[in-house]
């Protein structure tokens, strides 16, 4: 009996769930983190576009009639396209690299968002859960079109008639400032939610403090 007590006793403070927390904590900062750095990309993009009317940019960078993509970015996409369409031209395996690559970063995003609303299940984070679904629709929209259709069709592109209603220069600057907006506007809530949590979990901490006896 004593044995089965001890063991018992054991289960009641087996770590492990906590430490299954704090792991999926860390999951949750990383992929917060590569969150912004899927928002600098898609910033500098924007401003990229903005912008490209200066000669300093066009040398620099790109002129307006195609996405700015980083060098990292680029490199990424290219190994991508070519590993996953190796027979089709270099323009396919641009298109679907680009198209896949941005799933995958948006499908890591929305991931993250419900990863956060495990441990704040706020309104806020259910709000931003939804923008980030609808963006990630969008993705699977381009991509799934860009290998069926050869084009991306989806609500950044006006359904593939972009270049055509508006020319090549305002289509691209259409598709850049959609995604950069929809990136943009779910982290606002992300971070609200996390610095309020954050500020509730201090105060209690503080009145636990105050209230412990001496």
């Amino acid at each position: 009996m004593a044995d089965v007590a001890a063991r018992a006793g054991y289960l009641d403070r087996d770590p492990r769930p906590e430490q299954l927390k704090v792991f999926a904590a860390m999951i949750v900062g990383l992929g917060l983190a590569f969150q912004v750095g899927h928002f600098v990309e898609h910033a500098v993009q924007f401003a990229v576009w903005v912008f490209g009317t200066s000669q300093w940019v066009v040398s620099n960078f790109c002129g307006r009639n195609v996405p700015y993509i980083s060098g990292p970015v680029m490199t990424a996409v290219s190994a991508a396209g070519a590993y996953l369409f190796p027979t089709a031209d270099v323009a396919r395996q641009m298109m679907m690299g680009t198209e896949i690559l941005h799933l995958v970063g948006n499908a890591i995003f929305l991931t993250t968002i419900a990863g956060v609303g495990y441990f704040i299940p706020a309104k806020l984070v259910r709000y931003a859960f939804y923008i980030e679904a609808a963006h990630l629709c969008e993705h699977v929209s381009l991509t799934l079109s860009a290998y069926y259709l050869g084009t991306p069709i989806g609500v950044s592109t006006l359904f593939g008639q972009a270049p055509g209603l508006w020319g090549r220069e305002l289509a691209v600057g259409w598709r850049v400032s959609w995604h950069f907006a929809m990136n943009l506007l779910p982290m606002p809530f992300v971070m609200l939610a996390i610095m309020r949590h954050c500020r509730g979990v201090e105060k209690s901490t503080r009145i636990l403090t105050l209230t412990r006896p001496l």
